[in-house]
């Protein structure tokens, strides 16, 4: 809305608006005079606007406001556009001035009480937003609207338990499924109790995670992570199967983690059995450099070269070719031609240097590290690895 030929477009059609508010007006008026007056100050007040002069605008709309409700709809999508445009303190003068009416029908004000709520979010305001939102709920006034601002409150303000119980009091408004969502807050508790050295309360948090969403791959790899600090390696490996069955995709981000737990265990052949059959199963170059890893601590570097060399043919990935040309170097470090490699390990760099590993799946943000949240479009849930040649 920062484009002035767009702004001037939309202030046109809220005057087209307020014109059909007027002519209503008109219809119902007991005078002549009273007509002419608002008709007076309808076009002062347009002119002001067009004239980017909103502070006067908002004097006269805020006239009309206390002289009739009939310009409620148009005055209240005028406070809507100028805080979409940013100017949050006109907006909030703009709908208080609409509450602020005397006997303004009770279907108005709890609209206006939803508008000034959004406004004082924008601005920053989560308290004060918090008990209007909360008031509009009590008195079960648009309860739907209400109850998913308060959820982007609590989520601002980390409140969890709040943010699941207006959560779930949403979903039943709506029909709305919100497990995902709730699976994370309760992931988000889990990790707090974690920070506390309080394992009992952060299981307990993961259940509750795992009862409302099934495919929680967070809760599972938090519980493979508590399982692995404690040296309960097997159902760390567990937890961590739970996690490649409710999404692979995934994998890139614990398979490393996964492998230790095999090799504690001294379980060698089984993880070189396991990752040779998600590699069947899975794409991605992640799989395939944890068993060159391990390929080179059993079988020595030569054989681990020749692994790469031929699973890079079969997956391109600039990541692999990059692991294959240090192991050409550990291969022969003494070699004439080894500044080939530093060229080639430097120009991979160069390409690769600021290209994301993770994209939101909803709005394409890109991220060099996981969000469970995406930073961008508050989705849960939706930032992935990539696959590709320059990725995985």
């Amino acid at each position: 809305m920062n484009n002035p030929i767009l702004w001037t477009s939309v202030a046109l059609l809220v005057g087209v608006l307020m014109g059909l508010y007027l002519a209503l007006i008109l219809k119902s008026s007991n005078t002549k005079r009273t007509f002419e007056q608002l008709n007076h100050r309808y076009f002062k007040g347009l002119n002001y606007l067009l004239n980017d002069e909103s502070d006067k605008a908002i004097d006269v709309f805020i006239q009309l406001a206390e002289t009739s409700h009939e310009t409620f709809e148009p005055q209240l999508a005028l406070g809507n556009l100028y805080r979409r445009k940013g100017e949050v303190d006109r907006a909030i003068k703009l709908h208080q001035a609409l509450i602020a009416k005397a006997e303004l029908p009770e279907r108005y004000r709890t609209r206006a009480l939803l508008a000034i709520g959004k406004d004082y979010m924008s601005a920053g305001l989560l308290d004060r937003a918090e008990v209007l939102f909360s008031e509009l709920v009590e008195i079960e006034a648009h309860t739907p609207e209400a109850l998913q601002s308060l959820v982007e409150i609590y989520q601002q303000e980390q409140d969890w338990l709040q943010a699941i119980k207006s959560a779930s009091r949403y979903q039943t408004a709506t029909n709305r499924n919100m497990n995902r969502s709730i699976g994370h807050y309760y992931c988000e508790l889990a990790e707090l109790a974690l920070s506390q050295r309080d394992e009992v309360e952060a299981e307990k948090y993961l259940s509750s995670a795992l009862r409302v969403d099934k495919k929680s791959v967070r809760a599972h790899l938090i519980g493979a992570r508590i399982n692995q600090s404690s040296k309960n390696f097997q159902q760390a490996i567990n937890e961590y199967d739970l996690a490649i069955k409710a999404d692979a995709t995934y994998m890139p981000i614990f398979i490393e983690d996964m492998a230790a737990c095999y090799l504690e265990l001294k379980q060698g052949e089984l993880l070189e059995q396991k990752l040779l059959k998600l590699m069947k199963q899975y794409q991605g170059i992640s799989l395939v450099l944890t068993l060159a890893d391990y390929y080179t601590q059993v079988n020595g570097v030569d054989a681990a070269a020749d692994f790469l060399s031929q699973q890079i043919k079969k997956r391109g990935s600039f990541k692999g070719l990059d692991a294959l040309l240090e192991l050409n170097y550990q291969q022969d470090s003494k070699a004439q031609n080894f500044d080939y490699i530093d060229v080639l390990r430097e120009l991979i760099a160069k390409l690769l240097k600021g290209k994301p590993k993770l994209r939101c799946r909803k709005c394409g943000f890109g991220a060099q590290s996981l969000h469970w949240q995406c930073p961008s479009c508050k989705h849960w849930g939706v930032v992935k690895p990539i696959y590709g040649l320059e990725s995985e």
